[in-house]
């Protein structure tokens, strides 16, 4: 009889340590390539010019201007002389103005400060979203991994059950019907595996958009990684953490700071404006006629200097209308941060609980993986003795796989769940990566073996 021996592994063929990229080489080649964040930094640079052209607003202005000409001047006095002349002249001039009292240009800087510490929390968020990205597409690939790996081991283990079926049909041990279910089951596997080849390449695909370049082999989670609760272990003290931290919910509080400032500056479209002013200037001919008689030429300079008020005194309405836009733009904008602030706060909460479902998955599914294993030894021995179909045995080394394959992936979903509460308590960094980069190696063990079922010689009864 022949039996079927069970031997599920954890990975393929592993590489040497050095041709292996692993979670923070992905990261940090995705800060120098991911189009997203380098569109992030561009936004940065942008909102922080506000500062200075809003400093601008309270500083002079100095304009210089200069003119030289060439002119020709023909002068008739009724009942006079008549005279022309041509000559060159020259003019100049140098103004100088001082905001005194703009209300609305000052209040500016307040709105550009503003708008820059949102840039500023919007950039952090970018960056925590990269790094979460990718992570995600990361595991993505491993994830597709494991499934093609187990979608190939379960393809062999059932070619093999298939060659085992016809051999038993030969000698008369089974009825047809378990040849054609096995072969059935066979071609399933084989469209489950070029599904799996296909969505490999597609993972792959998603992590060379956010890297910029093909990947290479991706470093594996090492086999007997401790996996543990989130700290603390309540679920509102992470909620109050991403309300007093989160970049987002900065990011939506400091908007909203600027539509306020916004309000003022529109407000200010009432106000005067006074002005500190200057100028000097001068002109020089070498000619001319007055009078009906030319002269040699002349030399005059000017200097003043005083104070300039602006008074709006109707401006059709416009400046009223202005103000009830921002005030209701500020509205608008206490109203997303209030939206927000109930976002973030849930996300937290879910990330949390995603954290504690994924330990509590991994953990259930490490006993599946055995008690899946004890189920098909179980069935393959009632198959040998007749009280179990092929159907069975089938059936239970779906399960072994799937079973495998589910433990995997549920470690990666811890392992990306930290990381996203992390991002929505607002502390993901750097160093959290390198927690997790620690918990892989090239060297891992393998994922499904393509082996994962051997055939063994037995008696047959």
């Amino acid at each position: 009889m022949k039996r079927i021996l069970l031997a599920v592994a954890l990975g393929s063929l592993s590489l040497p340590a050095l041709a292996a990229e692993d979670l923070l080489d992905v990261y940090r080649n995705a800060l120098d390539s991911d189009p997203v964040f380098q569109q992030a930094q561009a936004q940065l640079r942008t909102a922080e010019e506000a500062l200075p052209q809003a400093r601008a607003l309270r500083l002079p202005e100095i304009g210089v201007d200069a003119a030289a000409k060439r002119n020709y001047q023909d002068t008739n006095i009724v009942n006079g002389p008549e005279a022309d002349d041509s000559y060159n002249s020259l003019t100049y001039g140098v103004q100088l103005s001082q905001p005194l009292f703009r209300y609305s240009d000052f209040q500016q800087l307040d709105v550009a400060k503003a708008n820059v510490a949102q840039a500023k929390a919007r950039f952090a968020s970018a960056e925590q979203s990269l790094m979460t990205r990718a992570a995600e597409r990361y595991f993505g690939v491993l994830d597709a991994q494991v499934a093609l790996a187990a979608a190939r081991a379960q393809l062999k283990a059932i070619q093999r059950q298939l060659e085992q079926a016809r051999e038993r049909f030969d000698v008369g041990l089974i009825a047809r019907t378990d040849v054609e279910e096995a072969k059935a089951r066979y071609d399933t596997a084989r469209a489950s595996v070029i599904q799996a080849e296909d969505d490999l390449e597609s993972a792959r695909a998603q992590l060379r958009e956010v890297i910029g370049k093909p990947p290479g082999e991706l470093a594996r989670v090492r086999s007997g990684v401790d996996l543990s609760a989130p700290q603390p272990a309540d679920e509102d003290a992470w909620r109050q953490r991403a309300e007093e931290q989160n970049w987002e919910l900065t990011a939506a509080r400091q908007a909203s700071k600027a539509a306020m400032e916004n309000v003022d500056v529109a407000r200010g479209g009432h106000y005067p404006q006074v002005d500190a002013v200057a100028s000097y200037g001068g002109s020089h001919t070498d000619g001319g006629v007055t009078s009906g008689a030319t002269y040699d030429g002349s030399d005059n300079q000017e200097l003043a200097a005083g104070i300039e008020v602006t008074v709006p005194l109707y401006t059709g309405g416009a400046t009223s209308s202005r103000v009830r836009e921002a005030q209701s733009q500020y509205t608008e904008a206490r109203a997303s941060l209030e939206e927000v602030r109930r976002s973030v706060t849930r996300n937290a909460a879910d990330a949390y609980r995603g954290v504690q479902t994924a330990l509590e998955r991994v953990q259930a599914l490490a006993q599946s993986r055995v008690s899946t294993k004890t189920a098909l030894e179980a069935t393959q021995a009632g198959f040998e003795v007749g009280t179990r179909t092929i159907v069975d045995v089938l059936d239970a080394q779906q399960n072994v796989f799937e079973a495998e394959r589910n433990y995997q992936q549920a470690r990666h979903a811890y392992l990306l769940n930290t990381l996203r509460l992390q991002q929505a308590a607002g502390v993901l960094s750097e160093d959290d990566l390198a927690s997790i980069n620690r918990l892989l190696s090239a060297n891992a063990a393998p994922y499904v073996s393509e082996d994962a079922i051997t055939p063994g010689e037995n008696s047959a009864e």
